[in-house]
């Protein structure tokens, strides 16, 4: 026999997305239902949320990553949206759990993006770095002519966001974000300028023929031009700089080993050095 006061059961399956809103919902409901001033505040504390999660059969180091992600959340990717439409958002980003510790991680991202990408820092916070391109002589000709063939695709952005949040004493989550609206804006002007050029050859059209509506075929023809021209180049140029992310997170993951030159230089320059 039943019990009266117990809801029968429903063996129906929730969907991805309904899954996680009826957890939110669930976690919302359980945090105001508490009676300490912190439920009251809206702040859980991160012990507080390892025993909901042990309560609910999560396990606690997804629990820690998940803390982690958040945390080392970068503002520039905070509304990211993963599109790559012409007026979609601009910025783009990466991420990556990895060994390590956070301080030697943000040392090493910071040489191999100075290195590879002709980035410099510009802020500098205890989990966090804020880049930019280097704008000396030298590096903008490094990125004009392009000799080592690296593309610099990540200088294009206005600015680089580097972040690393510690998931447990030997994990770190790491990641990039990089505002690509300077870039977008600078396809954005081909359309521009080719209505333009289409305005000044339609005019004459307009005026000295029996149909005047021919001068608007010209600009409609090259802004229609500009627009695809526009949009094929922008959709490469996200497609490169996120490619380059994946690449500086495998460079940090997989650390290129030293040439035999250079394992031979290092050698004889430590046999040259006095002892300590």
């Amino acid at each position: 026999m039943t019990n009266p006061t117990t809801p029968p059961s429903d063996d129906r399956s929730l969907n991805r997305a309904a899954l996680e809103r009826v957890l939110a919902r669930a976690m919302e409901l359980h945090v105001h239902g508490e009676d300490s001033d912190t439920a009251r505040s809206d702040q859980l504390s991160e012990s507080r949320v390892l025993d909901i999660a042990r309560e609910v059969g999560i396990a606690p180091e997804a629990v820690r990553q998940a803390i982690a992600e958040e945390r080392a959340r970068s503002p520039l990717a905070a509304t990211q949206r993963e599109s790559d439409a012409m007026l979609a958002d601009p910025t783009i980003s990466a991420a990556r759990v990895l060994i390590g510790s956070p301080p030697e991680l943000l040392g090493r991202l910071e040489a191999i993006l100075m290195r590879d990408e002709s980035l410099g820092v510009i802020r500098r916070y205890a989990d966090r770095l804020v880049l930019e391109p280097r704008r000396g002589l030298m590096d903008q000709l490094a990125r004009s002519f392009d000799f080592g063939g690296k593309g610099y695709y990540l200088s294009r952005a206005s600015e680089v966001v580097v972040s690393a949040g510690a998931v447990d004493a030997r994990r770190v989550h790491v990641a990039l974000a990089a505002d690509l609206g300077s870039a977008r804006s600078k396809q954005l002007a081909t359309p521009v300028w080719l209505v333009v050029i289409g305005v000044l050859a339609g005019a004459p059209l307009a005026v000295l023929t029996v149909y005047p509506w021919l001068g608007a075929l010209p600009p409609l023809v090259l802004g229609w031009l500009g627009w695809k021209l526009a949009r094929s180049a922008w959709r490469a140029l996200r497609r490169q700089a996120l490619v380059s992310m994946e690449r500086v997170l495998d460079k940090l993951e997989y650390p290129d080993k030293p040439s035999p030159a250079q394992q031979l230089l290092d050698g004889l320059t430590r046999g040259l050095l006095p002892p300590k």
